[in-house]
């Protein structure tokens, strides 16, 4: 007997059919409701590339992340009659991500410095040795977790050496962001509060040591926030890790799933592998584009409206949410020709998996540089592999979904 073929017009971001396989519920969104009202939600769905650019591009604080990030389907089924809250600064709040400008830019350029691009781009030797430690262990297993075991690891090394953590503690970092993936298949959310508080009582210890040490700069992510004085007064000690969650967390989690997947996509496309190994230094970083365009696994981003806005000829009200389906946006075809298909020298002239405008995603060019360097040395060291797709998890998420678990088999 067939399993019922799920009704596309009946989209609801936390349900398990959209959480199973998204894809053909954007399909259906950008040709029949590119703008999408769930009153359910008192929520704006925008589904195409250019809606969604033209969202990011309104200022004067329209648009604010003031609900969290990551609302659980909980969060918004308690709507705001018209009313927003405007944010406290005392304390300042757990993720600058929260606020509106200047506070978001203020405690965004006070930890930017290690991901800009040349300091990014200095990281690669030290990436390439994390890639091909790995790789010395697990090619002589033959058959690895390549999401966890090779990306995962390599991407939550760098996550400590930028938080001046013991490089040892890697696999704790990686296994406390994977607990974010863990999605209740019928509520759709996750425990966000659980895995953002465990991160905190990680990184304090090293803030608190960096605070001791004088905080010189030598660790630009933790001393420039410990250095700001735009408060008026020191932040605290949990106050500067809160602000280092999203990096803490977002840094672990997407580079490895969009490699994983990525390479799965070529190891299909065996004429494309081949053009790609003609030149891994030339080729490789068209690849890594088409791969962030296709396998990008946040899915979504959702704002609060802080005041009336006409967007995509639609009126939003003032406390009314907006979801953008960046998942979505990289599969338009107003966009993209023929976007279902993966094309590894695909010309792209706009990506949006790393956001746009204000919250534009602080580590896109370190994510780039450990892309290009997990996938050329990859395939500059393995011939051959393949894929058990038999044992490959995907797990249920309304927002990262992605390769949880990928078994490779080189040789």
């Amino acid at each position: 007997m067939q399993a019922a073929i799920p009704d596309y017009s009946r989209y609801d971001p936390y349900s398990q059919e959209v959480m199973a396989d998204p894809q053909p519920f954007y399909r259906y969104l950008r040709a029949h409701s590119p703008v999408l009202y769930l009153d359910k939600y008192d929520l704006w769905v925008f589904s195409r590339f250019q809606d969604i650019v033209d969202v990011l591009s309104i200022g004067e604080n329209s648009f604010i992340a003031s609900e969290s990030t990551l609302p659980g389907p909980a969060d918004l089924l308690r709507h705001n009659h018209g009313q927003v809250k405007e944010l406290p600064l005392e304390p300042v709040l757990p993720i600058g991500a929260l606020l509106g400008s200047p506070h978001y830019e203020v405690l965004r350029q006070a930890h930017i410095k290690p991901f800009r691009p040349r300091t990014a781009a200095s990281l690669g030797d030290l990436l390439r040795v994390l890639a091909n430690r790995q790789l010395d262990e697990l090619l002589l297993k033959g058959r690895f977790d390549l999401t966890q075991d090779y990306g995962g690891i390599v991407a939550a090394s760098v996550i400590c050496h930028l938080y001046d953590m013991p490089e040892a503690r890697a696999r704790e970092v990686l296994d406390l962001v994977n607990q974010l993936s863990l999605a209740d298949p019928e509520r759709g959310g996750t425990d966000v509060a659980a895995t953002v508080g465990k991160s905190v009582e990680i990184m304090l210890p090293y803030v608190a040591k960096r605070r001791a040490a004088g905080a010189d700069g030598s660790v630009a992510l933790i001393d420039g926030l410990i250095n700001l004085q735009y408060y008026g007064r020191p932040l605290t000690d949990a106050e500067v890790a809160m602000q280092l969650v999203c990096v803490f967390i977002g840094g672990t989690e997407t580079v490895p799933k969009i490699a994983a997947h990525g390479l799965m996509e070529l190891g299909r496309a065996p004429l494309q592998l081949a053009a790609v190994r003609e030149d891994l230094d030339a080729h490789v970083p068209k690849a890594v584009e088409e791969m962030i365009r296709f396998c990008a696994p946040a899915q979504w981003f959702l704002r609060t409206a802080h005041k009336d806005v006409t967007v995509a000829g639609h009126d939003i009200k003032t406390g009314q949410r907006v979801m953008m389906l960046f998942g979505s946006a990289g599969r338009d075809d107003a966009e993209f020709e023929d976007p279902d298909s993966f094309i590894w020298n695909r010309r792209i002239k706009r990506q949006l998996a790393f956001g746009y405008g204000q919250h534009f995603c602080i580590g896109v060019h370190l994510a780039r540089v450990e892309l290009r360097i997990l996938v050329q040395e990859f395939l500059r060291r393995v011939p051959a592999y393949s894929f058990d797709m038999k044992e490959a998890v995907r797990l249920p998420s309304s927002f990262q979904w992605g390769w949880n678990k990928l078994p490779v088999i080189v040789g």
